[in-house]
């Protein structure tokens, strides 16, 4: 822990009322991320009175509609469901003897770490933990920053914004939440197989040391490229204009510059790589309302190595769009392209070779409000980095180009991609 970073104990934050006790059925999608835990630091610079206290009573409170969060895993008979116990969330109260700008949260390398600023289940809790961790960090400057760290397995980014959406309106003085939060969803269709099957094997891969370091992708880098890409459609002679969005370019340049970084000391050159990136399905899956359970699928792009690290830019990004373009077929065609790619080329991969990146725009993560607006920026992290990924972070100000948390290179390839990413322009 940072000298910079005054932790209390965790504690239980249990409902505010008793809640009812039941044991839930999971998904399948939910179960294959069981073991995966996951951060999102959420930045605020204006201060509001007594963070700590006022987000623990407003946990207490969101916890009685939400109170399977406050359960526990359990295994009835041979299945793995969700225990609603009421036993509560972990919670920590933190003090920083400095500002968040002294702090230094988005350099390369920060003076407090988003490790400091959340609670991980390592070193932790070795049986029956929680489901759910949270941290309030005080800073000398009034603002603050709270850490959320949960077991994949009870919800997915859109799930988790619905949820502190729900604590930021009792922060506020609201009486209920404005959507009622549902975790069963009997109707809700299931992802096919080859998405449940690609996310165990992600899942469970064996953990490597990535760094962490947060990244931008300049925007004039972004514009040049969008400007390109829509000037050679043009040019096709097909008669249409196509057009690609920032998502697409910072990932097949995040997609390009790793590989360039890595490519040195790959077993061949022509090794096979994948892209994969998460995409929220509750329309398609046609989930309920305020459902929080998993519901996302995978857009996927395969490729190799040499071909990532010198092809043109422009032809990763067709990649990317061609791999959005197919996950609306996702219930339609059962996922066959991940099937296909998986059993094919991509059989084989080496999960070091495979690129995860996860987007929490348009999740709500940024409007979560405990009382002095919206957070300035969102930042993801993984406690166990079992895969190369990038976190595309939430902030109010794009200006300057797409931030990303990434731990998506080993630290002897570190110096390599900064440069390549340097290199964007």
């Amino acid at each position: 822990m940072s000298s910079w970073v005054t932790k209390s104990l965790p504690f239980l934050v249990a409902p505010a009322v008793a809640s009812p006790t039941a044991a839930l059925q999971l998904t399948s999608m939910d179960r294959a991320l069981v073991s995966l835990p996951v951060s999102a630091m959420f930045v605020y610079e204006n201060p509001i009175d007594r963070p700590a206290e006022t987000i623990r009573r407003a946990l207490s409170r969101a916890l009685v509609p939400y109170y399977p969060m406050a359960g526990r895993l359990a295994v009835t008979g041979d299945q793995l469901k969700l225990a609603c116990t009421g036993e509560g969330v972990a919670f920590v109260g933190a003090s920083a003897s400095c500002t968040l700008q002294d702090a230094r949260l988005c350099d390369r390398r920060p003076v407090v770490s988003v490790e400091d600023l959340s609670i991980s289940y390592a070193g932790q809790y070795s049986e029956d933990p929680p489901l759910l961790l949270v941290q309030v960090t005080e800073f000398s400057c009034g603002g603050f920053v709270v850490g959320v760290t949960w077991n994949h397995v009870l919800t997915d980014g859109a799930g988790m914004a619905q949820f502190l959406k729900a604590v930021g309106e009792f922060a506020r003085g609201s009486p209920s939440p404005s959507v009622l939060p549902m975790r069963v969803d009997d109707t809700l269709s299931e992802l096919p197989p080859p998405i449940t099957t690609m996310t165990k094997a992600l899942v469970s891969s064996k953990p490597r040391d990535m760094p962490s370091s947060y990244i931008t992708v300049p925007l004039s880098f972004v514009d040049r490229i969008k400007g390109e890409f829509r000037r050679r459609s043009y040019g096709s002679g097909s008669g249409q204009v196509s057009t690609c969005t920032a998502f697409d370019v910072f990932t097949a340049a995040i997609w390009k510059c790793r590989a360039r970084a890595t490519i040195g000391s790959a077993a061949s050159p022509d090794a096979p790589t994948a892209l994969a990136f998460t995409v929220n399905v509750r329309k398609p899956a046609k989930a309920k309302d305020g459902y929080y359970g998993n519901v996302f699928a995978f857009g996927l792009a395969a490729s190799t190595l040499r071909e990532v690290a010198d092809g043109d830019i422009l032809d990763l990004v067709t990649l990317v769009r061609d791999a959005k373009a197919r996950v609306p077929f996702t219930f339609a065609d059962g996922a066959a392209h991940i099937a296909d790619e998986m059993g094919g080329r991509l059989k084989g991969l080496d999960g070091y070779d495979t690129l995860y990146v996860t987007s929490w725009w348009n999740l709500g993560l940024d409007d979560v409000d405990f009382g002095s607006g919206g957070a300035e920026r969102v930042i993801g992290c993984m406690e166990r980095k079992v895969v190369p990924g990038c976190f595309l972070c939430g902030k109010k100000d794009k200006a300057e180009g797409v931030a990303a948390m990434a731990l998506c290179v080993k630290q002897e390839h570190a110096e390599a991609f900064h440069a390549e990413l340097r290199s964007l322009k």
